[in-house]
C-alpha cells in the first residue's frame, strides 16, 4: 500500500485501485491498437486499393466489349494508377492497348505472365499485338500455345495471319479452310477467313471464285458482318471500267473483329454491272448503313454512270447536310475526295463547321485546298474552335509555308515538336504530316521522339526507315535497320536488309577479315531463300554475297529459276543483278539492266559499283 492510502477505508482503496486497472488496460489497448496500426495498417490499405483496381479493372473490360474506347482507357488507367501490381489491372490496361493496337500492349502482357499464368483470352489478344506490332517470335509463341490444345476457330485465324506476315502463304491456305468448314466459326471469323482465302488465291481461278461465292453469302443478311462484306464487294466493284468516279472517304471493315489482326492484304475482285446495282440497293436498305456506305452507294451509282456526277452530288448534299456534325464531316470528306472544295464550303458555313473537330478540318483543307490560305491563318490565330496545341502548331506551319512566311512558319513546326514531346501518337501524327509536306527535318525529328518513347511502336520505326532510304545516306539507313534488328531479330525482311547494308558498307576489295562475315551472311541467305523462294530480295541478297565471295558464276545461279522484270523489282535489286552480269562477262545485257536502275534511288555504294556500266 502507498505511503499516502493509509487514510483510505477500505471500500475507497478498492476503488481506487480499480480505477488503476482501467488506466493500465487503457494504456495497454491503446499501445496494441498503435502497434496494429503501425504493422498491419499497410497491408489493410493495399488490400483496399486492390479491390479498388479490381473494380475499375472490371469496368473497363465491360467498356472495352462495347468498344467505348475513351471511357476503357480511363478505368484502365484509373486501376493501374491504384495498384499497378494487381493482375486484373494489368490486364486491363493490356487489352486495352491490344484492341486498339498499340504495341506498348506486349510489355503489360509479359509483366502480367509474370504474376499470374495468362488466361486463352489474353494469349490471344498477345498473339494478335504480336502480329502487329511484327514481333514474330512473341506471335509465334502465343500461337502455338492456342494451336496446342483445343483450338478454335478465332485461333486458326491467327495462325494465318502469322503466316501470311512470315511469308509463308500456302500454309495459311489449310488455317482458313478450317476455319469455313468449322460449324462454330461465327460469321466474323468466316468474313476475315474469306477476305484472306480471296487475297491468297492469286491467279487459282477455283480457289478466288469459291471465295468470292463466300463472300457474296456472307454479304446477305442485315448484320455487321453483312454490311462489312458489302463495303467490300462495293469497294471493289469500282475497278469495273464504267469511268472514273473520284475518292470517297469509304467505310472499312471492323479492324479487331473477334479480336483477330485486320487484314491487310490487297482485294480485287470483278463484279458485274448488275452485281453493282444490287450492291447499291443493299447498301441504301441496310439497317446498319451510315453516312459513308450511303454515299459509297452513291459512288457506285457514280461509277456507273459518270454523267450523273452533279445530280448525284446534289443529292448527296441536300440528304446529308443538315444532319449531325459526325454525318456532315463524312460528307464534307466525301464532297473533298472529289475536289468539290467549293461545294464544301458552300454546304457548310463557319459557324456549322465549328460544330465538331473533324468536320473544322474538313473546312480547313477544302480552304486549303482553294489556296484561301489567309484565312486559314485568322481562323487558326483567332482560336475559335480550339485544337489541340500540336495540330494548332503544325497546321499554321504549312499555312505560314504557304504564305511564304518561312521563319515563322519554321517557328510553328519547332513548336509542333515540342507540344508533342513524349507523346508517341501526336508524333507520329506530327511526323507523318511534316512528310506529307515534305519537311524531312521535323519528321525524321517526331519519329525518332515516338520512337525513344516506345521502341516497338512499328510505325515510328518504319518512318524512321523510310525517311533514311529517302536520304540515300547507307550509314543512316544501316543505324537504322540495325536498332530494328535489335527489337525484331526473328523479321526476315529486316534480316535481310540490314545484312545487305552491312556489306555494302565494306570496304571495295574486302580481305581476310571480313570473310567469316560474309560467310555468315551468305548463309542467313540461303536459310531465308529456303523459307521463301519467291522472294527476289533474299535471292539478291545471296546473289551479292556470293559476288562477295569472288563466286560470279555461283552468284549468277541464285537467278536460274526466277524472272527479272525491270519494272516490277527495286533499283538495288537490279544493281546487283546487272553486277552479276557483269561479273559473268555479261556486259551488254548488264548495262541494259542497269539503265533500267533511276540513278537517284540508287545509293552511293550501288552507284559507284556500277558505274562502269552506264
Amino acid at each position: 500500500m502507498a505511503s499516502g492510502d493509509f487514510m483510505l477505508t477500505t471500500e475507497e482503496l478498492r476503488l481506487k485501485l480499480r480505477k488503476r486497472r482501467r488506466i493500465v488496460v487503457f494504456v495497454l489497448l491503446l499501445m496494441l491498437v498503435l502497434i496494429t496500426g503501425f504493422f498491419g495498417g499497410h497491408p489493410a490499405m493495399n488490400a483496399i486499393k486492390a479491390w479498388q483496381a479490381r473494380r475499375h479493372a472490371q469496368r473497363a473490360f465491360t467498356l472495352i466489349n462495347k468498344e467505348h474506347w475513351i471511357d476503357a482507357r480511363g478505368e484502365a488507367v484509373a486501376a493501374y494508377q491504384l495498384r499497378p501490381t494487381e493482375p486484373q489491372a494489368l490486364r486491363a490496361v493490356a487489352r486495352f492497348l491490344s484492341r486498339t493496337h498499340q504495341a506498348e500492349a506486349l510489355e503489360f502482357w509479359k509483366q502480367l505472365a509474370g504474376k499470374t499464368p495468362l488466361t486463352r483470352q489474353d494469349v490471344r489478344d498477345e498473339a494478335m499485338i504480336a502480329i502487329i506490332a511484327g514481333d514474330t517470335s512473341r506471335a509465334d509463341a502465343s500461337v502455338r500455345e492456342l494451336m496446342s490444345a483445343h483450338a478454335e476457330p478465332v485461333d486458326w485465324l491467327l495462325a494465318a495471319q502469322l503466316s501470311v506476315q512470315k511469308n509463308l502463304r500456302e500454309e495459311a491456305k489449310p488455317c482458313l479452310e478450317k476455319i469455313v468448314a468449322d460449324p462454330r466459326a461465327t460469321k466474323s471469323e468466316q468474313f476475315r477467313a474469306t477476305l484472306l482465302q480471296v487475297a491468297l488465291a492469286g491467279d487459282n481461278q477455283t480457289e478466288r471464285a469459291n471465295a468470292l461465292t463466300r463472300l457474296k453469302k456472307l454479304a446477305e443478311g442485315k448484320t455487321a458482318t453483312s454490311l462489312d462484306a458489302l463495303v467490300v464487294l462495293a469497294q471493289s466493284a469500282r475497278s469495273v471500267p464504267f469511268g472514273e468516279a473520284g475518292a470517297t472517304p469509304s467505310p472499312t471493315p471492323t479492324d479487331a473483329a473477334e479480336g483477330v489482326p485486320p487484314i491487310t492484304e490487297d482485294i480485287s475482285l470483278t463484279v458485274g454491272k448488275d452485281e453493282i446495282v444490287d450492291l447499291v440497293r443493299a447498301l441504301e436498305n441496310h439497317p446498319l448503313a451510315k453516312a459513308q456506305h450511303k454515299l459509297l452507294a452513291l459512288d457506285l451509282r457514280l461509277h456507273v454512270d459518270p454523267t450523273q456526277r452533279e445530280a448525284l452530288i446534289s443529292r448527296a448534299i441536300a440528304d446529308w447536310k443538315d444532319d449531325e456534325p459526325a454525318d456532315v464531316a463524312v460528307l464534307a470528306e466525301w464532297l473533298n475526295g472529289k475536289n468539290e472544295f467549293q461545294k464544301t464550303l458552300d454546304t457548310i458555313p463557319l459557324e456549322k463547321a465549328l460544330q465538331s473537330r473533324n468536320l473544322f478540318l474538313r473546312y480547313l483543307d477544302a480552304l486549303g485546298a482553294l489556296g484561301r490560305w489567309k484565312e486559314i491563318k485568322q481562323l487558326l490565330g483567332s482560336e475559335r474552335f480550339p485544337l489541340d496545341p500540336v495540330l494548332q502548331a503544325m497546321y499554321l506551319a504549312r499555312c505560314r509555308g504557304q504564305l511564304g512566311e518561312k521563319t515563322a512558319a519554321g517557328n510553328n513546326w519547332r513548336r509542333a515538336l515540342e507540344a508533342a514531346g513524349g507523346d508517341a501518337q501526336k508524333l507520329i501524327t506530327l511526323a507523318q504530316y511534316a512528310e506529307k509536306n515534305q519537311n524531312a527535318e521535323i519528321a525524321e525529328a517526331a519519329y525518332n521522339g515516338a520512337a525513344a518513347t516506345s521502341p516497338k511502336l512499328r510505325v515510328a520505326q518504319d518512318g524512321r526507315l523510310r525517311l533514311a532510304q529517302a536520304s540515300r545516306d547507307t550509314k543512316k539507313l544501316y543505324a537504322v535497320l540495325a536498332d530494328m534488328l535489335a527489337l525484331w531479330p526473328d523479321d526476315a525482311a529486316i534480316q535481310n536488309d540490314e545484312a545487305y547494308t552491312r556489306m555494302l558498307l565494306l570496304p571495295v576489295g574486302s580481305g581476310e577479315e571480313h570473310v567469316d562475315e560474309i560467310n555468315a551472311i551468305e548463309q542467313l541467305a540461303k536459310k531465308l531463300v529456303q523459307q521463301n523462294p519467291a522472294s527476289l530480295p533474299h535471292r539478291t541478297l545471296l546473289a551479292f554475297a556470293r559476288l562477295k565471295q569472288h563466286r560470279p558464276f555461283a552468284a549468277l545461279e541464285v537467278y536460274s529459276n526466277i524472272q527479272i522484270v525491270s519494272n516490277a523489282v527495286s533499283p538495288s535489286a537490279l544493281a546487283v543483278h546487272a553486277a552479276v552480269l557483269a561479273a559473268n562477262d555479261r556486259r551488254n545485257d548488264a548495262r541494259r539492266e542497269i539503265e533500267q536502275a533511276p540513278l537517284d534511288k540508287l545509293l552511293p555504294e550501288e552507284q559507284a559499283s556500277t558505274a562502269d556500266l552506264r
